[in-house]
Parts: C-alpha cells; sequence; structure tokens
C-alpha cells in the first residue's frame, strides 16, 4: 500500500474545507445558575446534531478515499506479483531443462549399467545353487555307500585304534627313559660339582685364614707405642715482686669511714693528703714505722726491672741496693731509653689502678663518673703514644723554662704565662681533633676532658730499679692513699678515675738545686738527679654518651704507641716459653694404625673376593653342565613325539587306503571337502562381483559425464534468451518502486504547502469568530448545559490580532470527580448578556478518571486530538493579555483535591486524554488528522457545543 499516504494527504485536505463551510450556527438553550450550583441540562444542542452529521459525512468520505487507496495499492501489488510470476516461470523452464535431464541420467544408470550387473549377480547365484546341490547329493551317496559297508569299516577302525595304542605305548616308553637317563646325569654332575666346591672351600679357607694372621701381626705391630724427637714448650716465669698486703682498702674504709663524695669536682683540685704511715716518707724504699715490714719483705723486693710487678695492687715495695741488678743513673740524669722505661711501668700502673678500682671498688668509680654517663661501664685502657710524649716534653720544657717546682702544676698560678700551662699545650695538640668532633656530632656537646697529676721521684742509689720502686711507692700513695682518705677521694685519684680521658702524657722534669733545696720539696737526698713526675691525662666525653664516647676512644687518632717495645721486655721476662729439644712416646691411634695395615687389609680383602670368584666359577660351570643335560633331556623328548607322531600318521594313511579301496571315503572328511569346493567358489564370485560393481559404477559415470555435456551445451543455448528477459522486467519492476516514491514525495511536499495555506485560513477565520463570540457573549459561560454567570467583569482588548484558542477534547465528565489527574477541558461557550462586559476565555480545569478514557457513549461523539502547538490568550489582573504556549503533548499533572476548579487566568492547558477513533479514521496519519481536528474546533467553537461540570470552592 505504497501511495496511500498520499491519497490520505489529498482527501484530509478537502474534508476539512467541507467540515469549515458546512457549519451551521444554531441557537443553544441557556440556564443561569450561580456560581456555588450547578444543574445537568438534559437537553441535547443542534449544534451538536449538526457537528454529529458533518463528522459522520467526514468519516464516509475517509472510508471511500481508503478504499481507493487500497484498490490501487492492491493493483500495484498485483502487477508485481505478474512480473514475479513471468520471472518464476523463466527460472521453472531452466529447472525442468534440468529435471529432465536429470532422469535421463537415472534411466540410462537403471537401464544398461544395473541390468547387466544384476544379469550377471544372477548367475553367480545360480552356479551357487547349482554346486550346493551337486554337494548335497554326493554327501548322501557316501552316507548310503558307508552303511554298505559298516563292518569292513569297523575292521579297519579296529585296526587303526590298535596302531594309535602301540604308538602311545611306544612313547610312554621312550620318554621314561630318556627321563632316566637325564636324572642320572643330573646326579651325577651334581656329585661331582659338591666334591669341587668342598676342596675350593678348604683352599679358601686357609687362604684367608693366612691373611688374617698377617693383618694380625701388621695390626699388633702398628698399636706399639714408638719414640719421636721434638720440641717441648717450657713455661718460664720470672721472679715478680709482691707489694705489702699487711692492710686492705676495705679496712682502711671500715676503720676511718669513706665519704663516696668527689670534693672540688669540675672546680678547684683539692690538695692530696698522705695521711697514712703506709702512703709517707716512701722515697728510699724505708719506712719509719717498723711494724709494716714484716716477714714479707723479700717477697715485696724486686732486684731488677724485668721484676717490677705491672698490675697495681694496694701495697708497698721494698728496695734492697745490694740485690739491685738494674742499669745505672749518671749524674746528668736519665737517659731517653730510661724515660721510656719508667714511661712504661708508670702507665701499666695507672691503667692496673683504673681496673682494680672499677672491678672491686666500684662504688668509688660510679661516684666519680657518676655525671658523665659511665656509671657501670668499663673504661678504656689509657695509652702513651708520641702525641702524648710530644705534650709532656712540651710541659717538661715549659716547667723547666719558668723554674716551677715540684710542688706547683703546671698552671699560671705557678707562675707562668696561660699559653705555657698544660691546658694550653694539651688545646694546641687537640685543637684539630676537637673541631672535627665538634662539626662531625653537631647539635651535641663535645667536652674536653683534661687534668694533670704530679709528684716526685727521687732516689738514694743511682739507678733505674731505685727510682722505679720510688715512683711505684709515691704512686700508692697518690692513688690508693687518696682513695681511703677519710674525708674525700682526693683530687689525683679523682683525675685518674675519670672514664672520658683516653691518653696520658708523662713527662720528667730534673729538678734544680734550688729546687730540692726549699722548704717542703720532699727531697731528703739531693747527691742523686730528682724529678717532678707529671701526668698530662687528654680525652673527650661526647654528650656525656659512654657508647659513643667510647667509639671515639677506640679510633686511630691518638698517635702511634711508644711504649709497647718496653712493656713487652719486662712481660717476657716474667713469662716466656722457651723450645727445649727431646723425646716423646707416641701411642698410635685407630687412624695410624689403619694407615699402617692399609696394605694387609687389602690383602685380605683381595684373598676373600678371590675366594668368592672360585666359588662363582663352579658353580656357574654346574649351572652350565644342568643347562647342557635339561637341552638333552628336551631333544630326547622332542624325539619321542616325533616318532609317535610319524606311528600317528603312518596308522590314518594304512586306515585310509584300507578304507578307500573297500570303497568307502570317511563322511566327515568328505563333507568337509565338499564344504571347502563350495566356500572356494564362494570366495570366487565374490572377488568377481566386486569387479562387477567396479564396471558398473565406470560405465554410470561414462553416462553421466555424457549426459553433462549435453546438459551444458542446452543451457548455454537457453541462457541468451532467458537472461535478457529476466533482466528486462527487473528494471521495470526496479522502475515502477522508484517511481511510487518520486511520486510520494511530490505528493507530500503538495499536502504541507496545501495544509500549511489551509492552516493559516483557518486561524484567520476562527481569530474573527472568537471576536463575534466574546462580543455576544461577556458575562455567560456554557458549560455542556449549564450557563455560569461570572461576578467580576474585565474588559476586553478591542485587538483584531488576537491569537487564536485550541480547542481541546474532554473525556467524559461525568467522571471528572473522581480523579487525581487535572486536565482541560474544551473552552466553554460565550454568551452574551446585556450588564456583562465580555473577557478573556481560560481555560476549565476539571478532574479525569483514565480508566475510562477509551470509553465513548452513544449520545457522545470524540473531536480529533489536536496536536499542532497554538497559543491560548489571557488576561492579567492587570488588564494586561498574555501568550500563553499550549501543547497536547504536556504531561497532565495531578490536582489537590482542596483547589478549585478553574483555573486562574494564564494557566497553562495540559495534555488532553484522546478519544477512541474510528476504523477508517485510524489509517489516516498524524498530519492528516491535524487538519481534520483543526476544522473540527472551528465548527465547535461555531456552534457552541459545551459540556458541563461541577465546580467547587474551598
Amino acid at each position: 500500500m505504497r501511495n496511500s499516504n498520499t491519497n490520505n494527504w489529498r482527501s484530509t485536505a478537502l474534508i476539512a474545507g467541507a467540515i469549515l463551510t458546512a457549519g451551521v450556527v444554531t441557537t443553544t438553550s441557556t440556564t443561569d445558575v450561580h456560581a456555588d450550583n450547578s444543574q445537568n441540562n438534559a437537553q441535547v444542542s443542534n449544534d451538536q446534531v449538526t457537528y454529529d452529521q458533518v463528522r459522520a459525512t467526514a468519516d464516509q468520505q475517509l472510508a471511500q478515499l481508503q478504499s481507493a487507496n487500497d484498490s490501487k495499492e492492491a493493483q500495484q501489488a498485483a502487477d508485481l506479483a505478474q512480473t514475479n510470476a513471468q520471472i518464476n516461470q523463466l527460472k521453472a523452464s531452466h529447472a525442468a531443462l534440468e529435471q529432465e535431464q536429470a532422469g535421463a541420467i537415472a534411466q540410462a544408470q537403471t537401464s544398461a549399467a544395473n541390468a547387466e550387473y544384476q544379469q550377471q549377480i544372477n548367475t553367480q547365484q545360480q552356479n551357487e545353487a547349482t554346486q550346493r546341490a551337486a554337494n548335497d547329493q554326493q554327501y548322501a551317496q557316501a552316507v548310503s555307500q558307508a552303511a554298505e559297508n559298516q563292518q569292513a569299516v569297523a575292521d579297519i577302525n579296529a585296526q587303526y585304534q590298535k596302531a594309535l595304542s602301540d604308538a602311545a605305548n611306544t612313547q610312554t616308553s621312550q620318554a621314561q627313559a630318556a627321563a632316566n637317563n637325564y636324572n642320572s646325569a643330573v646326579a651325577k654332575e651334581n656329585d661331582t660339582y659338591q666334591g669341587k666346591l668342598s676342596a675350593q672351600q678348604a683352599t679358601n679357607a686357609e687362604n684367608i685364614k693366612n691373611a688374617e694372621a698377617s693383618l694380625a701381626s701388621a695390626t699388633a705391630n702398628a698399636n706399639k707405642p714408638y719414640e719421636v724427637a721434638t720440641t717441648n714448650d717450657v713455661s718460664v716465669t720470672g721472679r715478680v715482686a709482691k707489694p705489702q698486703t699487711d692492710f686492705k682498702v676495705p679496712a682502711y674504709v671500715t676503720k676511718y669511714g669513706i665519704h663516696l663524695e668527689v670534693r672540688g669536682y669540675n672546680g678547684a683540685i683539692p690538695v692530696s693528703d698522705y695521711t697514712y704511715p703506709e702512703f709517707a716518707n716512701t722515697y728510699y724504699g724505708e719506712y719509719p714505722d717498723s711494724a709494716v715490714i714484716t716477714n714479707k719483705a723479700a717477697e715485696s723486693t724486686p732486684h731488677d726491672i724485668s721484676e717490677m710487678p705491672l698490675d697495681f695492687q694496694p701495697g708497698l715495695l721494698s728496695y734492697d741496693a745490694k740485690n739491685d741488678h738494674s742499669e745505672k743513673v749518671s749524674a746528668d740524669g736519665l737517659t731517653a731509653d730510661q724515660v721510656q722505661v719508667l714511661r712504661a711501668l708508670a702507665l701499666s700502673w695507672e691503667n692496673g689502678f683504673r681496673n682494680n678500682v672499677f672491678q672491686n671498688y666500684r662504688e668509688f668509680y660510679n661516684v666519680v663518673n657518676k655525671n658523665d654517663g659511665f656509671v657501670n661501664v668499663a673504661l678504656v685502657d689509657l695509652v702513651s703514644t708520641d702525641f702524648t710524649d710530644n705534650i709532656a716534653n712540651q710541659v717538661v720544657a715549659n716547667r723547666t723554662k719558668y723554674n716551677i717546682d715540684n710542688n706547683s702544676h703546671t698552671v699560671i698560678s705557678s707562675g707562668m704565662p696561660a699559653e705555657a700551662t698544660y691546658t694550653s699545650v694539651i688545646n694546641d695538640a687537640t685543637k684539630n681533633l676537637k673541631k672535627n668532633l665538634t662539626s662531625e656530632f653537631n647539635g651535641k656537646t663535645v667536652y674536653t676532658d683534661v687534668n694533670e697529676n704530679l709528684t716526685t721521684m727521687q732516689a738514694g742509689t743511682p739507678t733505674l730499679l731505685n727510682y722505679a720502686i720510688n715512683l711505684y711507692n709515691s704512686m700508692q700513695g697518690m692513688y690508693y692513699g687518696e682513695l681511703v682518705n677519710p674525708t674525700h677521694i682526693g683530687g689525683h685519684a679523682v683525675n685518674l678515675l675519670c672514664a672520658g680521658v683516653r691518653t696520658v702524657g708523662i713527662g720528667f722534669q730534673k729538678l734544680t738545686d734550688e729546687m730540692t733545696a726549699k722548704n717542703g720539696s720532699g727531697v731528703s737526698d739531693r747527691k742523686n738527679p730528682s724529678y717532678a713526675v707529671t701526668f698530662d691525662h687528654v680525652g673527650f666525653n661526647i654528650d656525656h654518651d659512654a657508647n659513643l664516647t667510647k667509639e671515639v676512644q677506640n679510633r686511630n687518632v691518638w698517635g702511634t704507641a711508644t711504649v709497647d717495645a718496653q712493656l713487652n721486655t719486662i712481660k717476657t721476662a716474667q713469662y716466656h716459653v722457651n723450645k727445649v729439644p727431646g723425646t716423646k712416646t707416641v701411642t698410635p691411634t685407630a687412624t695410624d694404625v689403619q694407615k699402617a695395615t692399609a696394605s694387609e687389609q687389602q690383602k685380605l680383602a683381595d684373598v676373600k673376593a678371590q675366594a668368592q670368584q672360585s666359588l662363582d666359577a663352579l658353580a656357574s660351570a654346574h649351572q652350565s653342565s644342568l643347562n647342557k643335560l635339561a637341552q638333552q633331556y628336551n631333544d630326547a623328548k622332542a624325539q619321542v613325539k616325533a616318532n609317535y607322531d610319524v606311528a600317528v600318521t603312518k596308522a590314518a594313511s594304512v586306515c585310509d587306503a584300507a578304507l578307500k579301496a573297500t570303497g568307502v571315503v570317511g563322511l566327515q572328511a568328505y563333507k568337509a571337502q565338499l564344504d571347502s569346493a563350495y566356500q572356494n567358489l564362494v570366495k570366487a564370485d565374490q572377488v568377481a562381483a566386486q569387479k562387477l560393481a567396479a564396471d558398473r559404477d565406470a560405465k554410470i559415470a561414462n553416462i553421466k559425464k555424457a549426459e553433462n555435456v549435453k546438459l551444458d551445451a542446452k543451457i548455454n543455448e537457453l541462457v541468451p534468451s532467458v537472461d535478457p528477459q529476466i533482466n528486462q522486467l527487473q528494471d521495470q519492476h526496479q522502475a515502477v518502486i522508484a517511481h511510487g516514491d518520486a511520486v510520494l514525495a511530490e505528493l507530500k511536499a503538495e499536502n504541507k504547502a496545501a495544509y500549511n495555506k489551509l492552516a493559516e485560513q483557518f486561524n484567520v477565520q476562527l481569530a474573527a469568530i472568537q471576536r463575534r463570540e466574546n462580543a455576544k457573549r461577556a458575562n455567560e459561560v456554557r458549560l455542556a448545559n449549564n450557563t455560569v454567570v461570572l461576578h467580576s467583569a474585565v474588559k476586553v482588548a478591542n485587538d483584531g490580532n488576537i491569537d487564536t484558542v485550541a480547542f481541546p477534547t474532554a473525556s467524559n465528565p461525568l467522571q471528572a470527580e473522581t480523579t487525581g489527574r487535572v486536565q482541560t477541558v474544551s473552552a466553554p461557550s460565550i454568551v452574551k448578556t446585556a450588564t456583562q462586559t465580555p473577557i478573556a476565555v481560560a481555560p476549565v480545569v476539571t478532574t479525569v478518571n483514565h480508566a475510562a478514557e477509551n470509553a465513548v457513549k452513544s449520545n457522545e461523539s470524540s473531536a480529533p486530538v489536536v496536536t499542532q502547538t497554538t497559543a491560548v490568550a489571557a488576561t492579567t489582573n492587570n488588564g494586561t493579555q498574555t501568550s500563553v504556549a499550549s501543547t497536547a503533548d504536556n504531561k497532565a499533572t495531578k490536582a489537590d483535591n482542596s483547589e478549585k476548579s478553574v483555573v486562574k487566568a494564564g494557566t497553562v492547558a495540559k495534555k488532553q486524554t484522546p478519544a477512541k477513533k474510528s476504523e477508517s479514521s485510524q489509517k489516516v496519519d498524524q498530519s492528516s488528522m491535524s487538519i481534520v481536528a483543526l476544522a473540527a474546533t472551528a465548527l465547535l467553537g461555531t456552534l457552541g457545543i459545551t459540556y458541563s461540570s461541577k465546580k467547587r470552592h474551598n
């Protein structure tokens, strides 16, 4: 139905024009009611009757137009069907030719090749049937003849059975003889093997016994102890003097009470107090209080430097000039080497004091270091290096230069400038190190621990041992004497126990005569040089952190040790190991014995292996003999079986010959012979049948090939005449379709122009109708058969260009009260009264039950839905006219039951529910329906058709 739309467009334009020109204005009955009341008017308007007649006429013309369009479309379809039928007829002719040829091929197959093949197969089957019949006849004859010679056959069979029995007895006898021979040979072989085995086992046992005896002898020899030359380490312990131990530090603590405090720490160093006789007047090793020296004086008297103790336990040493074997000291004083020996001893004694206090008198150590982070933390030994020797030598030089005596420290108060003090010397020597540490530990405090101890050293005998003993006893009073001071720990002990120091520079200042002659110098004998001994301690404490401090102390930044050789010489003298040549008895270990007897053990293993090999060889030869006998036995049994088979064959041959002489054959063998002959025939026929089938297939293939050649020739002859016809018809068919599309497009364009022109005319006429109606009915509004009198009067501007008003279709007005959706009904007609001023039409809002939207009562007629967007003219409160857009596509909104039914001026009308269309009108497209709806709306406005609704107030 390709052209139906084109016809509908044209018919729609005519119908719309007819409706527009056929409208008749009739009078309507009017009922005046109050605003709060409503009445139903059952009278049907004359205008409604006229509208129904026009509507019926329009529907009839639409149906006729639709029928005409359907006829045209059917004719077009028939034309296309005829064209397709012609094409199909040509294709059918081509297929018929192919079918005809296929039939010819099938006929050739069945009539020629298959007939010949079937004839050959039938011949084979006939031959096989003939052979079966002949075989059956011959077998029946043989059965009949066997019955006639039954006794002769029985005798022959009896002789045959006797021959078989004799052959079996002979077989049994021969088999038994073979078995007896085999068993006898096996027994003999076993006896021979057992004799050889016993002899070999005896030989093996003797060989193994000899090898084991040889190993035992070698093992006994290897286990014997033996003497070897050796060098023995002989420990040599030298003599070491032991300090006087009649007193103990704890005894003094108990007797006097020690205050564990360091008076003047970090301030002025307190003066040492030698308050006990054990630590006083020690310069010559003589003791005014003879009670101190008891029977242990000899053990406390060293005879040489090598016998000086290197540790530093509490107690004094004695000096015996008669047993002094040390080197002399000249009148000029100590040499450089002698100074280094004394430095080595003094360094060892200071470290001995520090370690002994830490290990055994921890409370003294902790009170000294309680503020430095070293409580209960072991200290690092002091070192004497080239770095500290330089410091000590510079301090001695400065003290000599400024004539500082043995009772004065190297400080400003002793009469020397600041740059010559020991602190200045130390600061100059360590400034770079301190700078580096300060930079490295940025953010931490680097404390400099420096101090100086001072004592006097002298000797009554100018020997190195006398100076050393005097220095040892003097340091005992300076350190242990101050440790047990009744009032406080002395400053010298405090300085030495400071864990932050790492090095000590020990200086030996030779005193002048003027210095030794001073009162209080402590020098009692000025014949030999006396010395002021300085101990300048140097170190750094990193932020009172023991770990950081000890890490710095263990770095290689303090110089090279200079007294290790002197200390090692003394240590070697006090303890060393001598290498003494000699012999020692060696007791061989299991490993030694294993090595010494390895060859004998290998010999024993070889003898055992050889013995096993000989036994294995005998067993192998024995097994070979048994295998040979078994083979001979098997051969004998095979021969016995062969002899039996020959006898049986001969008996059967004799039996067959006898039966043949009588003319009787063996029925079973004869039947088998006949069956074999038949089967051979069948097999030959099967081979022949396969060849016949192959020949038939070849013939059929040749026939197909020939017929296909003929078919191709016919098709090639037919195609030039058929294909052009088919192509021509298809081209004509496509041309018709293209022409129809072009005509349809042209009709749509014409109808669109006609529609626009007609719509413009409708708008002008409707506007004129509205102005006339507004003038007639200023204050009355008709709703169905009811008249609503409006109390307010608003003037309408006399504007000839007022916008047209769309008249949407209302659904069943009787169900408006029961639904929740708001929908605009048809605009009311205006009733002119003499006392009211015309007003602009306002849309009336009612609620619609959509469940019954498509139901059409017998006394109602639905106008087509208007989808064309129009403008609604409304008057605002101040009298200004406002154009409000209205379209049927807007969705309906839900209404609050408390709202009034009438929409105020300016409200936009909502989408209308379309009424059910008639069957013919449903075939009209949307555009044509718009034209009909527009014309119908204009007519309704002219006729004044209204619907009733109830009005509610708050």
